[in-house]
């Protein structure tokens, strides 16, 4: 007997749709990136139950009771004109139609300010990421807007030795947290990470994280096990100049992932972007609840594409961010 789909809301409250949801995510995502460590269910339910600034909204494609796929639109207080919108369905499932009702669904479960979306995606090659758009992205609508490279450090072989630092700067490495004086210069710098590195054509803008924002992610982060490492060099003056955060899972076979590296434009040229960086993965060595590190870089970002590779990170998969203009009646 042939089962209707059916499409119905999923609550974020609910522990046993959470549930098959990471199932669900765990199974699309495997099949995808072979090898892929996903974050176990209750890190992966804390994401969506966070007060971090973002609204989730989920839609399930069910048949009976059984949760095939699954599509998310997200929303953030300090981007309310993007939604991000992510689609699984289980391999069994694919190549049905499924994921295209999925995007749509979730498309039009977005708040009425909204207006763009942006996905994306991770393949083991830059072909593969072809054929997802050419098959998948292009006929819902969306453009390529940028492609990057994630590169991976094996921490077991890496060689790394401290970078010595301009006279009158100082770089520190701490867990959990930098001190709270500081935490509003950083949270400026994060506010800047994407929108002042290259981006193709998604045109971020600056935006600062708050300090009580910059708390909520830490607290996140706690209670799925992990630890931010970040390092930050400090001028005599008191300035932070240059930042970086790698974070670590409690699972030593999911790579630890790098948050984003930034310089202030006026601090730029000393090196100091090495500096943090190589800092951090010190730490990260030291800390030893990791084996691997994993970061990505815009293919235009020659600079920190540099860096990386200087350090011995190599090209383990390729990323693709793609998004469309919204459409419709104007909104309030």
């Amino acid at each position: 007997m042939i089962v209707p789909l059916e499409l119905r809301a999923i609550s974020v409250d609910d522990p046993s749709a959470l549930r098959a949801v990471h199932l669900v995510e765990c199974a699309a995502t495997v099949h995808a990136r072979p090898g892929w460590v996903p974050l176990d269910e209750a890190a992966r339910a804390a994401v969506w139950q966070a007060d971090n600034g973002w609204s989730h909204q989920l839609v399930g494609a069910f048949e009976g009771d059984d949760l095939v796929g699954f599509a998310s639109s997200s929303t953030a207080d300090d981007t309310p004109d993007t939604a991000w919108v992510d689609v699984c369905v289980l391999p069994t499932h694919q190549r049905r139609g499924t994921g295209t009702r999925l995007a749509r669904a979730a498309e039009e479960a977005v708040p009425a300010r909204v207006e763009r979306y942006v996905a994306s995606a991770y393949l083991p090659t830059a072909t593969a990421i072809d054929a997802l758009v050419e098959r998948f992205a292009g006929p819902l609508g969306y453009a390529r807007a940028t492609t990057e490279t994630v590169v991976e450090l094996d921490l077991a072989t890496a060689e790394l030795a401290p970078v010595v630092v301009p006279a009158g700067t100082t770089v520190s490495t701490h867990l959990g947290g930098v001190p709270a004086h500081l935490r509003a210069q950083v949270g400026v710098i994060k506010g800047l990470v994407d929108a002042e590195a290259p981006h193709g054509e998604l045109g971020w803008e600056p935006t600062p994280v708050s300090v009580e924002d910059y708390e909520r992610e830490l607290a996140l982060w706690r209670a799925q096990g992990r630890t931010p490492v970040e390092s930050i060099a400090v001028t005599d003056d008191g300035v932070v100049a240059a930042w970086t955060c790698v974070v670590v899972g409690a699972d030593p076979a999911r790579p630890a992932h790098v948050e984003g590296t930034l310089v202030l434009t006026a601090h730029r040229g000393a090196g100091l972007g090495r500096a943090v960086k190589v800092a951090s993965l010190l730490a990260v060595q030291a800390h030893g609840e990791a084996v691997r590190v994993r970061t990505s870089s815009d293919d235009a970002n020659v600079w920190m594409r540099a860096i990386n590779d200087d350090l011995g990170f190599a090209p383990v998969e390729s990323e693709v961010l793609v998004q469309k203009v919204r459409r419709g009646p104007s909104r309030a």
